[in-house]
């Protein structure tokens, strides 16, 4: 395990739009899950990503949806992912199968596996504001009052 601690986690997500295309975007995010730099991901397979000038103005309160989380191997990475964890928990998300500290390294998922779909937006100071995942809604038989 590294003797350097990290102070920042990349997450890939994508933007959530009403017209049904797909935009990738990376955020780098502090200890403090605030957005530190951003690109906006046209292949990560061709490697073709291009920085968001600005993106503090032209991203604030945009939707967007968690995908995965990646963090520098050769840092040790508990105190960012607990902070991340900390936030998801805070919610109502429950991480499971978190990897132990000698194994968060060499694992392809840092965080652990979540159930629930995140989204989160970013606010003009560029905090990350995550939002609480689908409601669990209950039916409720109709009632015959009338109303008004």
């Amino acid at each position: 395990m590294s003797t350097y601690i990290a102070t920042e986690i990349l997450i890939n997500a994508t933007r959530v739009s009403d017209d049904g295309l797909t935009d990738l975007y990376e955020f780098v995010l502090n200890n403090t899950l605030h957005v530190i730099e951003c690109v906006h991901v046209e292949s990560l397979a061709e490697g073709l990503i291009y920085p968001v000038k600005d993106f503090l103005i032209t991203l604030q309160d945009v939707l967007f949806e968690l995908n995965h989380v990646r963090v520098n191997p050769r840092l040790d990475n508990r105190a960012v992912i607990g902070c991340l964890t900390k936030a998801l928990e805070e919610i109502g998300v429950n991480v499971y199968n978190t990897p132990s500290q000698d194994s968060m390294n060499l694992c392809y998922r840092p965080l652990g596996e979540i159930t629930e779909n995140v989204r989160f937006y970013f606010n003009s100071s560029g905090h990350c504001v995550f939002l609480c995942p689908n409601a669990r809604l209950k039916a409720v038989p109709p009632t015959r009052r009338k109303f008004g």
